[in-house]
């Protein structure tokens, strides 16, 4: 059962005095502000263990004497769970940066964690604090080494996006009355990060001792890796520039050009892309746009990403990615936030497209034998639920060949939240690469929901068809015998012609019950 086991509070004191001193000398910056004070790391770190401290007593003291399970132990446990998420809440907003990141991520992980913290922290992904218009102005002038006024004619007052480290405002170019967009790092949050980092490692190293079910200090690593990357904004214009490169066939995918004369590791300017977050269902209806062919081509270009380019955008939430209506129900996907790529391994991509080839004829001893590859082991089962999404009948079955419905849902919340230990054992074993792989599949899956196409064939048949040729197109690149390739070449094309057969069926057939 989740966050059931609670120790007493003296370790946890011991924790926070031991992270006292480790936490709050990390960071070194004139105090200018108010605000400054208050961002101090001391401060931050105060906070951290304040929220961690009433979160730990609510728990002990709410389960304190229940019968379990009961009735009224899960009341109990799920009012704990909402305030605890709302303190948490209330914790990201307070110290920004890394603290929205980590409640991003956090929000994302509905297999592992209960829904009261997921739907809570959800908010982090779309509605992030903004920074005040003096901070912003600050930070342009004194990376740009000019006044706003000097460069811009205009230079919006609010931001059209805020995120855990930066936020966006729309401008105009003085000299050439261009509009941009501005991409403003958080004045602090660079200075913040390693104390807030060390801060994240130390609470997750408490709830490690408070509930050993969870394993989490995963997220924390990925966090350390990825960070310094994400914080240079000169290394996400360049990921900008490779994106457009590598997915330039694909014509409905629009990703801004990077204005390189107004850039720096804390400012990133680039052209303005009008549009909808993907999710708004309005924008598409009164544009008359379809939903499913948004997510047909989301996922052909996620699956581009993962199978064939081994080049793959890590956070592909909402806010990320825009529909620009063209009229007529025309539109373009407008990619933004390109500061977190991965590189996956051929070695990776391989293995990644044998599972999804197991899983798609279904071959269950396939799957056990690549999922033992990947390290999972005796756990392949699960990490094929996780992976797909799907419940181990539907895999077993093969998930084309039934759509998702309520029974099957309530089936995945059951098992998401008696299975906690193992989940994390999975995520423990894995490659690190699937971290990110899965963080994107969630992403897409949840895109799919909101938009309710989750589970459609075409969707399947877009990643099929890069599935079939990853793995085919390695297998080319392995052999050495000319007639050996040709043979390899042969089968794919004909398991793309089938598929390419099997989607106009498809068409046709729902066309006809129309």
């Amino acid at each position: 059962m989740i966050f059931k086991k609670l120790i007493t509070l003296k370790p946890l004191t011991k924790f926070l005095l031991v992270g006292t001193s480790a936490g709050a000398g990390y960071t070194e910056y004139t105090v200018d502000s108010p605000e400054d004070l208050r961002q101090l790391g001391i401060f931050r770190f105060g906070r951290a263990a304040k929220t961690v401290g009433k979160i730990v007593i609510d728990y002990k003291t709410s389960l304190r004497g229940l019968p379990e399970p009961s009735a009224e132990y899960d009341d109990a446990i799920q009012k704990c769970h909402k305030r605890s998420a709302e303190h948490l809440l209330e914790l990201a907003c307070a110290n920004g940066g890394v603290f929205i990141k980590v409640g991003q991520h956090i929000s994302g992980m509905e297999y592992l964690i209960p829904p009261e913290y997921t739907q809570t922290l959800s908010i982090l992904t779309s509605q992030a604090p903004q920074a005040s218009k003096e901070d912003v102005i600050y930070v342009v002038e004194t990376e740009l080494k000019a006044k706003v006024d000097d460069i811009f004619s205009e230079f919006s007052e609010k931001p059209v996006g805020a995120a855990s480290l930066a936020q966006v405002h729309v401008a105009k170019l003085k000299e050439t009355g261009e509009t941009v967009a501005v991409k403003v790092q958080h004045k602090r949050v660079y200075k913040n990060s390693r104390t807030d980092v060390n801060t994240m490692e130390l609470l997750v190293n408490i709830a490690d001792a408070i509930f050993p079910e969870f394993r989490l200090m995963w997220l924390i690593e990925e966090i350390k890796k990825n960070l310094p990357n994400e914080l240079d904004f000169l290394h996400e214009a360049k990921n900008a520039d490779e994106a457009a490169a590598r997915f330039k066939h694909l014509k409905f995918l629009r990703i801004p050009k990077i204005n390189y004369e107004l850039t720096t590791k804390r400012v990133l300017t680039m052209e303005y892309c009008e549009g909808a977050h993907v999710d708004d269902v309005e924008y598409l209806k009164k544009h008359k746009i379809d939903p499913h062919d948004v997510c047909v081509k989301i996922g052909r270009t996620i699956s581009e990403m993962i199978f064939l380019q081994g080049y793959l955008h890590s956070d592909p939430h909402p806010g990320n990615v825009l529909i620009n209506s063209k009229g007529g129900g025309k539109y373009e996907i407008v990619l933004l936030d390109h500061g977190l790529y991965l590189n996956i391994s051929d070695h990776i991509r391989k293995l990644y497209s044998d599972l999804w080839l197991a899983i798609l004829k279904p071959d269950l001893q396939e799957i056990r034998k690549v999922a033992s590859q990947m390290g999972v082991g005796e756990l392949y089962g699960l990490f094929a639920c996780m992976v797909t999404r799907r419940s181990w009948k539907s895999v077993t079955g093969g998930i084309g060949k039934s759509k998702m419905n309520e029974s099957e849902k309530d089936e995945l919340r059951m098992y998401a939240s008696s299975l906690i230990p193992q989940i994390s054992e999975v995520l423990s074993r894995m490659p690190r690469e699937m971290l990110l792989i899965l963080k994107t599949n969630d992403l897409m899956r949840n895109i799919e929901h909101k938009l309710g196409v989750f589970g459609s064939s075409d969707c399947h048949l877009e990643m099929s068809r890069c599935v079939i040729r990853s793995s085919h197109e390695m297998a080319i690149r392995r052999a050495h015998n000319p007639l050996a390739k040709l043979r390899i070449g042969f089968r794919m094309y004909w398991s793309l012609l089938k598929i390419f057969v099997y989607q106009y069926y498809l068409r046709f057939v729902n066309s006809s019950s129309l």
